[in-house]
């Protein structure tokens, strides 16, 4: 009995150990697309608060790299800690903190060779409840595996303007 005790003792501390470093860590993902995927949804909430900001950072890796458009004739480059603070400013204009914010992926390519990998999104943006219609924009993703884990290195973002459409990208061929 001691000892049926004693080892479902040490089950439980090795799943909570386990859990921990998870949550430390940051998630794992089987494959760039399904962290990609999953950074859109992190960003989008209801308000500010509503938003795991820890679990974002753990996406990112230390030294990353974001390049976003601020306005339509200019682009600022951020850490992951200035992009993050970037969107926790946004989460604060009068109609954000009222009505939150999402993000959506509406294509999606990528490429994947060993422990680096490309993702390509078109995404929309919109105040949640808003009359204007969503913004639409293109990120382009890099990846790369540390430690078993897929983490974020650089990003950099487009704006698609009303009116215009992506040209037409060929099938990628290697």
């Amino acid at each position: 009995m001691k000892r049926l005790i004693l080892f479902l003792s040490l089950i439980s501390i090795t799943i909570s150990f386990t859990n921990g470093q998870q949550s430390v860590s940051g998630s794992w993902y089987v494959n760039p697309e399904d962290l990609i995927k999953d950074i859109y949804v992190l960003v989008s909430g209801k308000n500010s608060e509503s938003v795991d900001w820890p679990k974002v950072r753990s996406l990112f890796d230390d030294e990353a790299v974001v390049v976003l458009r601020v306005s339509r004739d200019k682009s600022t480059s951020f850490t992951a800690d200035g992009f993050i603070q970037d969107f926790k400013d946004f989460y604060q204009y009068p109609e954000v903190k009222a009505n939150g914010f999402e993000e959506k992926v509406l294509a999606m390519k990528s490429m994947v060779y060993k422990d680096i990998a490309f993702v390509s999104t078109v995404y929309s943006a919109a105040i949640t409840g808003s009359q204007r219609p969503p913004t639409r924009g293109v990120d382009l993703w890099l990846l790369s595996k540390h430690d078993g884990l897929w983490k974020i290195t650089s990003i950099v973002n487009e704006v698609i303007p009303a009116g215009q459409e992506l040209p037409d990208v060929p099938e990628w061929k290697f």
